[in-house]
């Protein structure tokens, strides 16, 4: 079994018909069982998915197998929901993940972080070795394919969720060599994710139907910072 074959295990008891489905610039979110889950668009290179126009009221979660990222990204976002669904307050804590690995960061000599988050600044002045992959040339970053090599030695890893849209993050998991942390927005908020190698797992939950509205408007995690409850699983 792979990870999202074991997310989608998790699920598909509960998988009812999605009640809203939004592709936006950034995030793709759907409703379903009362809840919004969320899940980065990647947007370049891809075609609208094959059912477009008909997905609400539609069973979606298995989009998430798909290699066209737009689809895969419904059903990230489907499954996100429906893990959201079934947590309990007791499963999490409410926590705003950047504060506490700014705390954590001078503790660790080699960080590396998948995804060009806004901390990567902060971090770079409280460890003296902070490596970013991004698939995209950015200046700063490494490509990404160099986390095979550096990401074994790093002993801090910070994982962006959006890897699990595009079926790297299982790789990534296996790659790291230290403390793991995934996080953002699209990180499935599961303890399937600790049995892969993460041992701190921050991402969202959310109701708020404003969320849909951001998110079919172009919105950004700026955008939602509002209407989004940020929590945190740890192992």
């Amino acid at each position: 079994m792979s990870l999202v074959e074991d997310l989608i295990s998790e699920v598909e008891e509960l998988e009812a018909p999605a009640e809203d489905v939004r592709v936006g610039l950034r995030f793709t979110a759907v409703k379903m069982r009362g809840k919004i889950g969320l899940a980065y668009t990647f947007k370049e290179w891809c075609s609208p998915p094959r059912a477009v126009g008909r997905l609400i009221g539609t069973r979606t979660v298995a989009l998430a197998r798909s290699w066209n990222m737009i689809e895969a990204a419904v059903g990230c976002a489907s499954i996100n929901a429906l893990l959201a669904s079934k947590l309990k307050p007791d499963d999490y804590e409410r926590l705003e993940i950047t504060r506490r690995l700014l705390k954590m960061a001078p503790n660790y000599e080699k960080i590396g972080v998948v995804g060009k988050f806004p901390f990567v600044e902060a971090l770079r002045g409280l460890c003296d070795e902070v490596y970013v992959f991004e698939r995209r040339p950015l200046e700063g970053t490494l490509p990404d394919a160099a986390t095979e090599e550096i990401l074994p030695k790093c002993d801090l890893v910070v994982i962006s969720g959006s890897a699990f849209v595009n079926k790297t993050l299982q790789r990534l998991l296996e790659l790291s060599g230290g403390f793991t942390v995934v996080i953002g927005p699209s990180t499935p908020l599961s303890k399937t994710l600790f049995e892969y190698g993460a041992d701190v797992i921050a991402g969202v939950i959310t109701d708020d139907s404003q969320v849909l509205d951001i998110v079919s408007q172009g919105g950004g995690r700026r955008e939602l910072k509002d209407c989004l409850e940020l929590v945190c699983m740890e192992k």
